[in-house]
Parts: structure tokens; C-alpha cells; sequence
């Protein structure tokens, strides 16, 4: 059998000669290989188990014990230096919704350091052999205090703790001073912790007394609040306003100034319940002033009224009233103006009205004097005697339009507003809580004195109703209770306070 008759056989064989073929190719010099390709020899990879896995070094955040301390905390937003990190690290902060403001609380820390620094440069102790009034005083306490000797094993122990209190107190009195330029009259209790009689006459003659000065004299270093620290302020001491709006009344020039600064402290207490009153007060100065800035504010004052949850409507007093309308007929356009806004609740359409409001009415009158030549040829006795009576009638009815309003003083004057629509009553506390009329009054009173009131001032209040103080603070409380698990009117020195996140609970925000 051929090759050709076993096909199989040649497949074979054609197989052997092709790789004896490039075997002799690759043995044979002659050859030339011009395809520019070497022999790569195929890579199987590296074992990978022969790695050892690569570790990063990621710093891990290390624990710093002393972060809460006042001097760590405000290393940088101070600049201090070592020596006022140091101090500032024995203060502690009684918490309070003023120190717990950041931008208080900064201006307070800064001017416990002007204080002390005051202290240690200005004030010489009168023994040479302290280097500052303060360990000066230190010392003394420490003798009269403790008795312990200088040497002993727990007079290095003391006298650092009494110099620390002596250094909180002084935080203390710092607080207060910012509070008084912030408008805050309520002060925090600044009773040093020793009472004997030599420690305090000593503590006042070479502390307090002079820092009294001192800090008084300072007061233009601390910083005026900023935006956001007078809303704060102004919502947590609702009669804060005051003050700013007593300083714009003196400052008095034109009525667009004084509007734009009314403005401007009705948008810092956006947050106050009392908001609406600002404008009201504004208006009642303004009478005196301009008229129009008086209606206009009036209409803000209304438009802020309607939109809190108790409708006051407070009126204008008569005498105002009787100075900004000089007849009837202003008064019922001003009664209509305020109708419409009612209806409508578009300010600006009732503030263009008001402006317009003191503008003369004048009306038109087309003759034809053709047709009155007519009449008078035809009746011209009868035409003198009926502009007679024409004449008459019009001073009477000019009268009664123009009408002056009387000053007898004894004369009420209301502004009449019709109502429109029923007034949907709103609860203002949760229903659930089924206050009782004299308890939400309490509450009331409570917001509007800024959730802090005398307990003589309660004492009296409640006495004109005939209830007794104890048992009626003690029935809202026990009211509460329930739902905050804690009580809600609580005594500090002598005032009544109340928690401004626990009365917000209470409220009925639907």
C-alpha cells in the first residue's frame, strides 16, 4: 500500500517532515532569519504565595485626655500662648443658655484673659514676695481657711484648688459683664464659695472691687453679637428689644431711617414672640413724627398679629388715633383699609392705600354752559334761588364729611375691623395636657418674660386671681409631668425658670 492509498499515513508523515524541515532551519547557519522575531519564552507568572501582604501605616487617631478642657479647645481660636492655655484649663462653665452660645462663650473666655492679665500687671500684692495679687490671696485662704502650714504635705494641694476657684469666680464676674452689654438683665450668682469675714474682706478690697472698675471701663472691647447670636438671644430674653429700640428712638432723624431700623431689630427677633409688638410701639412713636410711617408700621404690626396663634388687635390710643385721623372720614377709610387686608392679607396693596390716604379728594365736574344760559334766561329766579339752596346744602354736606374729630379726651375712639370670616380658634398647648385657662395664662406670662420670673412678681400676680403660689405652681408641674418625667417650673435663687426645650414640648404645633 502507497502513501496515497493511506491517508492517514500521509498526514503523518507530512507532520514529520515539516518539523524536520524547521529543525534543520534552526540548525543551519546559511539561514537567515529577517522576520526580526526572537524566541519568547512564555512567563507562567510568580507564585503569589511567596508575597508577604504589603501593610499600610495609616496614622490611627491617638486619644487626647485634656480635649475637653476649655484651654485645649480654644488653643487656636484664641492664639493662646502656654501660659493662658494653662489657666484657661482650670475653668469650668456653669452651663447656661447664654454661655452655651459659642460667640458668648469666646467673648467671655477673652475677657477673663484681659482680667487676669489686668490682675497680675496692674494690681501689686502688698507682700513683694508674690509675684500676683491673685497667689497673694491664695495664700491668705489657704491660712485662714484651712490653717495649714506652708510646709505641710496638703498646702501645695490647696492652694492650687483655691487658686482655681479663685479664677472661676472671676469667670464669673466676666459673664456678667458680657451679659450687661448683650441687654441681659438677668445675672448669674457670683457668691464667692468663703465666707469668712476676713477672706471676704480681703477677696473684695483686692478683687472684686477692683475688677468692678476695670470691667465696667472695658466693655467697648467686647464685640457687638453677630446675626445669628441676636436671634439666639433675642428668642431666649423675648424683652431684649427694649433696649435697641429705646436706642432708636433717640437716635431719631427722618422717618426712612427709623423705618429701616425698625426693620432691622424686627428681623434679629424673627424668633421672638414679642416681634409683633416692636412695630406696634414703633407706629405710637411714629404718630408723634409722620403720619404715613405710623400707618405703615401699624400695618406691620397687624400683619405680624395675624399670623401668631393669639389675636391681640391692639388699638391705637385715642389720642393718637385723634392726631393721625383730623376727621371721620380718614378714620373710616383707615377702618376700611385695615377690612380689605383682613379679607385679602395683601400688605402691600393696604400700605399703598394708606399712603395715599391724607392725598385731597377731588371731583370732577363737567357744565354745559350752553344748557345753563338756557335755564338762567328761561328762570333766572328761580335758578338764584335754587343755587341758594344748592349753596347751603353743600356746606352742610362738606361738614359732615369733613367733619373734625373732637378733642374732648373723654371721647373713645376704636378703629372698627369687621370680620370677615370666623375665627378658627387655635390651641396653642397640646390638648391632651387639658390645661386649665389659669395655667396656660401662666405659661403665657411665662414666654413673655423670657421664661424667667421673680417669685415675688408670681406671688403677687397670682394673689390678684386668689390662688395660692405653692399649689398653683405645683398643680402645672404635676400636669407635666407625665410627659417630661421631670418637673417643668423649677425654683433657682429667687426666681421661677422654665426649660425652653421642655416648654417647647407642650406646644401644639398643628
Amino acid at each position: 500500500m502507497t502513501n496515497f492509498e493511506n491517508p492517514d499515513l500521509q498526514i503523518v508523515t507530512s507532520t514529520i517532515t515539516m518539523d524536520e524541515t524547521m529543525q534543520n532551519m534552526h540548525d543551519d547557519d546559511s539561514i537567515i532569519d529577517i522576520s526580526g522575531r526572537s524566541d519568547i519564552p512564555i512567563s507562567f507568572g510568580t507564585d503569589l504565595s511567596d508575597k508577604e501582604p504589603v501593610q499600610e501605616n495609616i496614622p490611627q487617631p491617638q486619644y487626647d485626655p485634656e480635649s475637653w478642657k476649655i484651654g485645649k479647645k480654644y488653643l487656636r481660636k484664641l492664639s493662646l500662648n502656654d501660659d493662658q492655655t494653662a489657666v484657661l484649663n482650670r475653668l469650668w462653665f456653669a452651663d447656661n443658655v447664654f454661655n452655651e452660645i459659642e460667640y458668648c462663650r469666646i467673648q467671655i473666655l477673652k475677657q477673663f484673659l484681659r482680667a487676669v492679665e489686668f490682675l497680675q500687671t496692674q494690681c501689686i500684692p502688698v507682700n513683694k514676695s508674690y509675684s500676683t495679687v491673685i497667689e497673694e490671696l491664695s495664700e491668705i485662704i489657704v491660712c485662714l481657711q484651712y490653717n495649714y502650714r506652708k510646709e505641710s504635705l496638703n498646702y501645695r494641694y490647696t492652694y492650687d484648688a483655691v487658686q482655681t476657684e479663685i479664677f472661676n469666680h472671676i469667670l464669673k464676674l466676666c459673664e456678667n459683664n458680657v451679659r450687661e452689654v448683650y441687654g441681659i438683665k438677668r445675672k448669674i450668682n457670683t457668691d464667692f464659695n468663703y465666707t469668712h469675714p476676713d477672706i471676704q474682706h480681703q477677696y473684695s478690697r483686692k478683687i472684686v472691687s477692683k475688677l468692678e472698675i476695670f470691667l465696667t471701663e472695658n466693655q467697648h472691647q467686647i464685640l457687638d453679637a453677630d446675626y445669628r447670636t441676636n436671634i439666639i438671644l433675642n428668642e431666649n430674653n423675648t424683652g431684649r428689644w427694649k433696649t435697641k429700640f429705646d436706642t432708636i428712638k433717640e437716635d431719631y432723624s427722618n422717618p426712612l431711617a427709623f423705618e429701616r431700623e425698625i426693620f432691622r431689630l424686627a428681623e434679629v427677633n424673627i424668633k421672638n414672640p414679642s416681634q409683633d409688638t416692636i412695630f406696634f410701639e414703633a407706629s405710637k412713636f411714629a404718630a408723634k413724627h409722620d403720619k404715613i410711617c405710623a400707618l405703615k408700621l401699624y400695618l406691620h404690626y397687624f400683619e405680624k398679629d395675624m399670623n401668631t396663634s393669639k389675636l391681640d388687635r391692639k388699638q391705637l390710643t385715642k389720642n393718637i388715633q385723634k392726631s393721625l385721623f383730623t376727621t371721620t372720614e380718614q378714620l373710616t377709610d383707615f377702618e376700611q383699609i385695615l377690612n380689605e387686608f383682613v379679607a385679602t392679607r395683601n400688605l402691600d396693596a393696604a400700605i399703598e392705600k394708606a399712603v395715599r390716604l391724607y392725598l385731597p379728594k377731588r371731583k370732577k365736574i363737567i357744565i354745559d354752559r350752553n344748557a345753563v344760559e338756557d335755564v338762567q334766561r328761561q328762570h333766572s329766579g328761580t335758578v338764584a334761588l335754587l343755587e341758594e339752596y344748592l349753596r347751603e346744602d353743600g356746606e352742610e354736606g362738606d361738614s359732615s364729611a369733613n367733619a373734625v374729630i373732637p378733642s374732648n379726651n373723654e371721647e373713645e375712639l376704636t378703629i372698627n375691623i369687621t370680620q370677615q370670616t370666623p375665627e378658627i380658634h387655635i390651641q396653642k398647648y397640646l390638648p391632651e395636657l387639658n390645661l386649665s385657662e389659669i395655667q396656660q395664662e401662666i405659661l403665657d406670662l411665662f414666654e413673655k418674660q423670657s421664661f424667667n420670673i421673680p417669685q415675688e412678681e408670681m406671688a403677687v400676680y397670682l394673689q390678684a386671681k386668689n390662688l395660692f403660689l405653692g399649689s398653683t405652681i405645683d398643680s402645672i408641674n404635676d400636669v407635666c409631668f407625665e410627659t417630661l418625667d421631670d418637673v417643668l417650673i423649677e425654683e433657682e435663687d429667687e426666681y421661677f425658670t422654665i426649660n425652653t426645650d421642655y416648654y417647647k414640648k407642650f406646644l401644639n404645633n398643628d
